[in-house]
């Protein structure tokens, strides 16, 4: 085995609901760590899925970075890729973020100065869909506020894309099996707080992620209502109207929050409409949870 090196980057490969990869994500990603601003020299590692072995890797993602490794693991859940690409990975630090996100320029220079103000244990960045449209803008609130405290501070969350880690706590810290990655993260972060290790928010580490339309919006929501029913102390449809009461209350603090910084005036008769279409696929995620359901068909999330 080599030398171990200062940073590690581990990038898994996101889902792709067709038999031929587009790489568009991927390429996008090593576009972006290329032009990364950072002094430390850091290692790339594409962790595939098993199943996408006979789709040729572009030759481009190479002449980006020309020291990208690619690795394959007989799994399609993101847990297990980040898993494998943490036992792979030769970095005092490592970073790992999903294939549908794009940092900025300054994005692992704010992780890494974050880390080494105050010898923290974790880093996590902040995340957001664009603001190029009243949709984006009303997603980023309703999805990506809720862990923003407005500023960089220490912090009890820990993001399961787009954080930087000291890699001994990636490896006493595995994703335990679970019905889906949300409840996954969550189960891991709890160890992780219990364990002692301290946590910090970057809020100028900034990634954009990719975001769909209306399906797109009912498949995070069906997830969320299933780990929120998930973590909830008893199981049971009476729990219902009291997980939907929180996620109401939940998005208007939010919104009291950072509403003004988020949205334009002219957004919020759309972030009405989107905060309580939501429940929706939110109520359906809880009642498979209370079914006892583990796999959620038909759902991108893996």
């Amino acid at each position: 085995m080599k030398d171990d090196c200062f940073l590690s980057v581990v990038m898994v490969s996101d889902f792709e609901p067709t038999d031929t990869k587009s790489w568009k994500d991927e390429l996008a990603l090593v576009h972006a760590l290329a032009q990364q601003d950072v002094q430390e020299q850091f290692e790339v590692l594409l962790i595939e899925s098993e199943e996408s072995r006979d789709q040729e890797v572009p030759s481009s993602l190479y002449e980006m970075i020309p020291g990208l490794s690619v690795h394959y693991f007989d799994s399609v859940k993101s847990a297990d890729l980040k898993d494998y690409g943490v036992r792979l990975a030769r970095g005092k630090y490592v970073a790992v973020l999903e294939s549908d996100c794009v940092p900025t320029r300054d994005w692992l220079r704010a992780l890494l100065g974050a880390m080494s103000r105050n010898d923290w244990d974790i880093v996590s960045g902040r995340t957001f869909y664009g603001n190029e449209s009243t949709y984006k803008r009303v997603m980023n609130l309703l999805h990506r506020s809720w862990f923003d405290h407005g500023r960089s501070c220490p912090t009890t969350y820990i993001s399961n894309n787009g954080a930087i880690y000291r890699r001994e706590v990636l490896q006493q810290f595995p994703y335990p099996n679970s019905a889906t990655p949300f409840v996954s993260a969550e189960i891991r972060n709890g160890k992780i707080q219990q364990a002692g290790y301290r946590s910090y928010y970057e809020r100028e580490a900034l990634m954009k992620h990719a975001i769909g339309g209306i399906s797109f919006v009912w498949d995070l929501q069906r997830n969320k209502g299933h780990q929120s029913m998930t973590s909830a102390p008893h199981q049971a449809y009476s729990q219902i109207p009291r997980l939907l009461g929180a996620k109401v209350k939940s998005n208007i603090k939010n919104c009291g929050r950072l509403g003004s910084e988020y949205l334009r005036w002219y957004d919020w008769p759309a972030l009405i409409f989107f905060m309580f279409a939501e429940l929706v696929p939110f109520s359906v995620g809880m009642v498979e949870a209370v079914n006892k359901v583990e796999v959620l068909s038909g759902s991108a999330y893996r």
